[in-house]
């Protein structure tokens, strides 16, 4: 069969656009290559946290990511070396070659996906804030709303002098800066810092995700006290598992182990076990 000068510029372009939305592997690193070295050296490096509970506690001491990691491990045959780091240190360890992955409450962006890859998502949580009860509007029992009450993250848009509290690297850095963008708000170096300047008032309120401002609120009474958490309404945060780029033998692996360990039930099992502070 023949082909017209017009088919094979139209395959060429075709081909073209795949390219481009799919993108390439990584320099360097052809389909395997990281999944071939994981099992010659008989052990994954993996990213973890250095404190996320109920994910991770004390940089992998316990918690719901650690028992993933270790399965993972299991799955793979080979052993684990948890290697914690600052979320705002995952995607270079990524592309360095620091770790295999990233098992680190790493939740999928745009801009993340341009240098990493993401497994199929394991949990999903909605942005959230920890807000000091006495920085939003007072309303009594009886009271007649001249305008809705506040009930998410987002109703603070209408609070414009409302000073946030952040962790450096974040997703929830990137949200304040695009959908508040006339908000104050403080960058810090770790959740404790953050939660130091809401203690001292030096901040309104401290912006994470969903699953751990419940974790710190159930188990602090101090914090149920004094502050309101607020949820993110329907906006979703996909967290996943960060993976080299270009590597499909091992995404393949990841993507299969997680859906696995949801189909057994295996994270909810770990989320009631890690969620009450012992």
């Amino acid at each position: 069969m023949k082909l017209s000068a017009r088919s094979i510029i139209s395959a060429a372009c075709i081909l073209s656009v795949v390219v481009g939305i799919t993108g390439s592997p990584a320099a360097g690193l052809q389909p395997g290559d990281a999944y071939r070295a994981i099992k010659a050296a008989k052990k994954i490096r993996i990213g973890v946290s250095k404190d996320y509970p109920p994910l991770n506690f004390n940089g992998g001491e316990r918690g719901v990511e650690i028992e993933m990691a270790n399965q993972l491990g299991d799955f793979l045959g080979v052993s684990v070396e948890l290697v914690p780091l600052e979320v705002s240190e995952y995607a270079a360890a990524i592309e360095k070659r620091a770790v295999d992955a990233v098992i680190g409450g790493y939740s999928r962006n745009l801009a993340r996906g341009r240098t990493v890859w993401f497994s199929e998502p394991y949990l999903s949580v909605t942005p959230g804030v920890l807000a000091d009860a006495r920085s939003l509007p007072k309303t009594s029992f009886g009271d007649t709303f001249e305008q809705a009450p506040f009930a998410t993250l987002w109703d603070i848009k209408r609070l414009p002098g409302f000073r946030f509290a952040v962790k450096k690297g974040s997703a929830y850095e990137h949200i304040l800066e695009t959908d508040f963008p006339d908000n104050p708000r403080r960058v810090v170096a770790s959740n404790e810092a953050a939660l130091s300047l809401i203690d001292k008032r030096e901040a309104d309120g401290f912006v994470h995700d969903s699953l751990y401002l419940e974790y710190l609120y159930a188990n602090s009474a101090g914090l149920r006290n004094a502050y309101i958490l607020l949820g993110g309404g329907n906006r979703i945060e996909r967290i996943c598992v960060g993976l080299p780029f270009g590597d499909t033998v091992l995404k393949n692996q990841v993507d299969l182990f997680v859906l696995e360990i949801i189909r057994l039930g295996h994270i909810e099992k770990w989320l009631e076990r890690y969620s009450k502070k012992k």
